[in-house]
C-alpha cells in the first residue's frame, strides 16, 4: 500500500488531468453580515449510478472527489479553531456549499478518507 503523501500525490495528479474546478464555500457570520470564505480546489464530480441510488441518495445528487491540497494551503476557511463538535474545520461540512460550473450546490455530507493519520482525499455528497 502507498504512503499517504504518495496516495495525495496521486489523486493530485489525476485531479489536474481530469477534474474541474470548483469553489468550496463556507458562508460565516449571521444575516445581514454575512461573509463567503471560498478557495478553489481541482474536483471529479459525476453523478450517482442507478445501482447507488440508495440510503437517501436521490438523482438530484451528485458525488464529489477532492484533494486536502489546496484546502490546506490556503489554510481554509482560516481563523477557525477546533471545537468539541468540529474536529476539523477545514473539512467541508453540512451546511458549505459547493459552486460547480457556476451553480450554487449544497453539501449534505462530507467524508473524509485518512491514511497513516493523515487526511488524504475526501469524498462529498452534493444537492442541488
Amino acid at each position: 500500500m502507498a504512503d499517504a503523501q504518495g496516495l495525495i500525490a496521486d489523486l493530485d495528479d489525476d485531479l489536474a488531468e481530469s477534474g474541474e474546478d470548483i469553489v468550496l464555500r463556507r458562508v460565516v457570520g449571521t444575516l445581514p453580515n454575512t461573509v463567503n470564505v471560498d478557495v478553489t480546489v481541482r474536483a471529479v464530480v459525476r453523478s450517482y449510478q442507478p445501482d447507488e441510488l440508495i440510503n437517501g441518495i436521490t438523482q438530484t445528487e451528485s458525488l464529489v472527489i477532492i484533494s486536502p491540497t489546496q484546502i490546506a494551503t490556503a489554510q481554509w476557511p482560516g481563523g477557525e479553531l477546533p471545537s468539541s463538535t468540529v474536529a476539523n474545520p477545514s473539512l467541508p461540512r453540512k451546511g458549505d456549499k459547493a459552486v460547480i460550473a457556476g451553480r450554487v450546490r449544497n453539501i449534505e455530507v462530507a467524508q473524509p478518507f485518512v491514511v497513516e493519520g493523515e487526511l488524504v482525499r475526501i469524498e462529498m455528497r452534493v444537492l442541488g
